[in-house]
């Protein structure tokens, strides 16, 4: 008979600092992205206006984003799927912006001409402001993580199913 625990980690310690190490970088990347929502201002330096100002969209991505890592934390089996799908997902999706026309490079820099870059914008190339810098790294960072911990896990489950084969 099955009892209720909830089981979070594998019993491989490998696995375990591997999803320790993936749930970090995604917890990184939730709470800068709460920034977005929330609006993010230093002293007069604006780092980023509230998404519900902005881009009402994000917060789309937020409640996602929680879900999948609530998902990967819960049930990782699918959880890590989901996870790594939308940060592959949304990685590609930010990676697209800097491949704007220059209409649309404009827009760009106009929308965020009141947030704080480290490099300032550019009229011929997209410089993205502080925030999407970060945003984009932070992508990044979780989505490395997520994969490394997928391919972990489908070894581990791999050698498990080839080792009970060879009883």
């Amino acid at each position: 008979m099955k009892t209720g625990k909830l089981k979070i980690f594998d019993d491989s310690r490998k696995l375990k600092t591997l999803k320790i190490i993936a749930l970090a970088f995604s917890g990184i990347l939730l709470l800068w992205f709460t920034f977005d929502i929330t609006g993010l201002k230093i002293g007069d330096t604006k780092i980023v206006t509230s998404a519900f100002i902005d881009e009402p969209i994000d917060f789309v991505f937020y409640l996602i984003l929680i879900a999948s890592i609530v998902c990967f934390i819960l049930k990782d089996k699918i959880g890590k799927y989901f996870l790594s799908a939308f940060l592959l997902f949304w990685g590609v999706f930010q990676f697209t912006v800097y491949f704007k026309t220059d209409d649309n490079l404009a827009a760009y820099n106009k929308t965020f001409a009141d947030t704080h870059h480290i490099i300032a914008a550019s009229q011929n190339t997209l410089i993205k402001d502080t925030f999407h810098i970060f945003l984009d790294i932070f992508i990044l960072f979780a989505f490395i993580t997520i994969l490394i911990f997928l391919i972990a896990k489908i070894a581990s489950n791999k050698k498990k199913s080839q080792t009970k084969e060879s009883l």
